[in-house]
């Protein structure tokens, strides 16, 4: 957000100061904007739901996706916080699963991360003991 924020300002600073590539200029500063706006909608449209039997997930713009995780697939709950997302308080959670067609889903900007991955653990581990799976690592 920040280098498309600097690149659309320069592009605006460029279009009052010249006026041979006014048009050029605010074209180009048009770019940076459209692709933060599509990146917010991204992120709006992302929704997560936690139970105590699945973990189900939604995205997509206009069309929508939509996933579940059975909580006794899931093999691991990573937590990520990169400096840019510490800065405010956020992290990100990827979670591992034995899933054939997307064994990684990748929570990105959760609030209380830590929080957040404590719960996957116990409800992980309690779905596990209620199915009695129990998970062995070969190799």
């Amino acid at each position: 957000f920040l280098g498309c924020f600097l690149l659309a300002a320069t592009c605006s600073f460029v279009a009052l100061g010249v006026d041979r590539f006014r048009i050029i200029a605010l074209a180009l500063t048009a770019i940076p904007i459209l692709r933060v706006a599509l990146a917010y909608l991204d992120i709006r449209c992302r929704s997560y739901t936690l139970t105590n039997q699945r973990f189900q997930y939604s995205f997509g713009i206009l069309s929508r996706r939509f996933h579940e995780v059975e909580l006794y697939r899931i093999k691991d709950v990573v937590l990520d916080q990169p400096f840019l997302l510490r800065l405010f308080g956020l992290s990100n959670i990827l979670v591992v699963g034995f899933d054939v067609v997307k064994p990684i889903v990748k929570i990105q900007a959760v609030r209380d991360g830590e929080k957040v991955r404590e719960a996957f653990r116990t409800l992980v581990e309690a779905r596990r003991d209620a199915k009695s799976v129990r998970v062995s690592e070969v190799g």
